[in-house]
């Protein structure tokens, strides 16, 4: 609700998934969570992390829905997701992914500011 009502377009709101697959704990580079735009959900794995880490994760994929929802993904550059490498070798998802950091870690501190 907090991203909603300050600006952040996202209803229809995502379905969110838990997951407590452990695999990533022995892979620093493994995913702590996604989202998929053709079904507008976000994935989040729980099991042994951080509840703030969860959040800032939760924040990312939130943006990625509002950039699907604002037409910023293009079915041209879905089909590039199954590349580990798509932010790298795509400019437009190389954009998608800095602006996810950037305003997920931002909504993040906004909502923790005003919770405390």
């Amino acid at each position: 609700e907090f991203m909603d009502k300050s600006g952040t377009k996202l209803r229809p709101y995502p379905k969110f998934n838990f997951s407590k697959d452990d695999s990533f704990k022995n892979d620093p580079m493994g995913k702590t969570a996604w989202y998929s735009p053709e079904t507008k959900e976000v994935t989040l794995i729980t099991e042994g992390r951080h509840p703030k880490d969860i959040l800032r994760s939760a924040a990312h994929e939130l943006i990625h829905h509002a950039q699907n929802l604002a037409g910023k993904m293009s079915s041209e550059n879905l089909a590039k997701l199954a590349d580990p490498q798509y932010a790298q070798k795509n400019e437009s998802l190389n954009e998608l992914e800095k602006e996810a950091y950037l305003l997920g870690n931002i909504k993040m501190r906004e909502w923790e500011d005003g919770y405390k």
